[in-house]
């Protein structure tokens, strides 16, 4: 049935055509246009069949007619086929790829060759015509019975003769290239040129490119870091997060995750999916490459060894202390302090048991001994040999003794000095008392002491032995007193105190004092009284100074290990700081004569350090480390508390928390 169907349309659209064909006959019979077929294009010299003009064709959809001819006759449509038939058509007809559809006479058109050729030649936007030669040859014609020329002048003379004006620019130029001035222009142009042209006689994958090489340097980028165990498909599984983790990763800022996805664990790698966020992730990459500036760093490639300081071998720097040679034993508490007679021969010392003991170096055997009543924090000889006399520091007190006996002839300018100017057996000035001791003192050689307001801690001597200055750190604005002997006076230089003051001590040849609180280090003219410099040592609490023999360098030490150098010629801050001990520094001495300085800590290791200065004010001081010197035993978390150097010969006394003094020599 369906067969029949089909047949009976395609017989009604064959009769269809065939009426069109006849109507089309009809049509262009009335106009005398000679047509054999319907399918055949017009040419542009004709004129169409369909009169409508220039009106939307979508107006005829609706009647079974597309328009009229010039007689006003209608023309019919062809056959409607839908989209399948048109489909099958094309499959069937062999010229469906060059048929076009005419839809103002609504039939179908088949192209020639040639007229495919014209259609191919306007898209590529040729000429229509194939003969056509878009690029003639230009023919110059000229024609030989001419008789009227463009102008009938003669030539000019000016054409024929050298010109003088262009002579005289010629000869200038001839002059100027030839001046010296000139010449030494077009080599220094030569010699940039050759400056600035890049040099390409280098190689281009050379990894490490001279810097003289004039060309583009490419800056890789940085390297992405490598995966670790969390970005592995099976993770161990303490990387993997747990329900409280999870939740404390998702609530944090995304800039403070510390990774930027959840950790997940699956069997085999086929059944890990995609990643979403990479596309985002490699965008975001190549923005940060894009935007944000790089610069090469160029890494130092620096010999450790090359930044040690070249030091001369402590083997040319002999004599100095090296090995332990005698131990003074007597003391039965900690030694707070040692001191030397200006001959070498005697030694002093204060312990916390209340006594000072005087010892023969030479032999190791205690001559005398005070018991004064109260821990002895401190014990100066007296650096005039004139004048043998010591100073003590006792609790409150400040005890002046003579160490040596009356019958040795030593001390006779000594006890004559401490005798006289005065009969009364207590004298007071500026609020500090002198005054007599016991009997029993007294016929042991310790006359005289002077009172201080609160605990004194140290004494030191001036050079010419008749000034002294005490200091107590909790005395305020008394903190500090001067002393002088011959006179029986005393007195405060400060009005108002600067600080807990920690230390003090005399310049060696100049009315300089130097006073060392916490932090700082003041130096004041007593001649003047006025301030002459401020020294910062950087560090948090001094603990002792002293001040070189030529009297133009200082060094401190500190309870937080350090020790400092000062030039005072040359800043106001160390010159070199020495990092040496483990523990606080609880003394620092120089020696004065030997170009020699040491320093003792808690940690309980005496430093020997050669120190020399010179003369010429373009040399900075030569600093070499020498020695550790070991044996005492850190009692109480005190290791040495005091070291003193031997007068003339490189040798070194310590003192130390349990009870011993050890001499150390070269």
């Amino acid at each position: 049935e369906e067969e029949d169907s089909e047949g009976e349309d395609s017989d009604m659209e064959m009769e269809d055509v065939e009426e069109q064909d006849d109507m089309m006959e009809s049509n262009t019979s009335k106009i005398g246009v000679a047509t054999d077929t319907v399918n055949e294009s017009d040419s542009e010299d004709e004129a169409p069949i369909n009169t409508i003009g220039n009106v939307p064709l979508e107006w005829y959809d609706d009647f079974d007619h597309i328009g009229y001819d010039i007689d006003g006759a209608k023309i019919l449509r062809g056959a409607r086929t839908d989209e399948l038939d048109a489909l099958i058509k094309r499959f069937d007809d062999p010229n469906a790829s060059r048929t076009v559809h005419d839809a103002l006479h609504g039939v179908d058109v088949v192209l020639s060759a040639e007229d495919m050729a014209l259609v191919k030649r306007l898209q590529r936007r040729r000429y229509p015509d194939a003969a056509t030669d878009p690029y003639p040859q230009t023919v110059i014609s000229e024609y030989k019975d001419k008789i009227h020329p463009l102008s009938n002048a003669p030539p000019r003379k000016a054409p024929f003769v050298p010109s003088k004006g262009e002579a005289k620019k010629v000869m200038r130029l001839v002059m100027a290239m030839r001046s010296e001035q000139y010449q030494k222009s077009i080599e220094n142009r030569r010699k940039q040129d050759a400056k600035d042209r890049p040099d390409y006689t280098y190689l281009i994958w050379d990894e490490t490119p001279s810097e003289k090489i004039k060309h583009h340097k490419r800056l890789p980028p940085p390297k992405v870091p490598l995966p670790g165990n969390a970005e592995s498909y099976n993770p161990p599984p303490e990387y993997l997060f747990s329900k409280e983790e999870k939740a404390a990763w998702e609530a944090m800022d995304p800039a403070d995750r510390p990774i930027n996805f959840v950790p997940q664990g699956y069997e085999a790698l086929r059944r890990v999916p995609l990643y979403q966020p990479l596309i985002k992730e490699r965008f975001e990459r190549c923005l940060d490459l894009y935007l944000c500036p790089r610069d090469t760093r160029v890494k130092l490639n620096i010999q450790p060894d090359s930044l040690i300081p070249t030091l001369p071998s402590p083997a040319e720097l002999r004599p100095f202390p090296e090995r332990f040679s005698f131990d003074f034993r007597g003391h039965t508490a900690r030694v707070y302090a040692v001191s030397v007679s200006p001959s070498g021969q005697w030694l002093l010392s204060s312990s916390a048991d209340g006594s000072i003991r005087l010892w023969e170096v030479s032999t190791g055997r205690c001559e005398r001994s005070w018991q004064l009543g109260d821990e002895v924090r401190c014990v100066r000889w007296n650096p005039n040999s004139e004048i043998v006399m010591a100073a003590a520091v006792v609790g409150n007190r400040l005890v002046l003794f003579l160490p040596l006996p009356n019958n040795s002839g030593l001390s006779d300018r000594a006890a004559a000095l401490l005798s006289t100017s005065t009969d009364s057996a207590e004298v007071r000035d500026g609020g500090v008392s002198w005054s007599r001791t016991s009997d029993e003192l007294c016929s042991c050689g310790v006359p005289w002491e002077v009172s201080h307001v609160k605990s004194a801690s140290t004494v030191c001597w001036h050079h010419k032995g008749d000034y002294l200055a005490s200091l107590a750190p909790d005395g305020a604005s008394r903190a500090v007193l001067l002393h002088q002997i011959s006179k029986r006076k005393s007195g405060s230089p400060f009005s108002k105190s600067k600080g807990r003051i920690e230390a003090v001590a005399f310049h060696p040849s100049k009315p300089y004092f130097f006073v060392a609180t916490q932090r700082h280090v003041r130096v004041y003219n007593l001649a003047q009284q006025e301030l002459l410099k401020k020294l910062n040592p950087a560090v948090k609490w001094i603990s002792s100074i002293d001040v070189h023999p030529g009297g133009d360098n200082l060094i401190l030490g500190s309870y937080d290990k350090r020790l400092c150098w000062f030039d005072m010629d040359l800043s106001a801050s160390p010159y070199k700081t020495l990092h040496s001990h483990k523990l606080a520094v609880r003394s620092v001495v120089f020696h004065p004569l030997l170009p020699l300085f040491a320093s003792a800590s808690d940690d309980g290791i005496v430093h020997i350090y050669h120190g020399r200065v010179f003369s010429d004010l373009l040399s900075n001081p030569l600093i070499v480390p020498l020695k550790m010197l070991r044996g005492h035993t850190i009692t109480d978390h005190l290791g040495v508390m005091d070291i003193a150097f031997h007068p003339k010969q490189p040798w070194i006394f310590s003192a130390g928390a349990d009870g011993a003094i050890k001499l150390f020599t070269g």
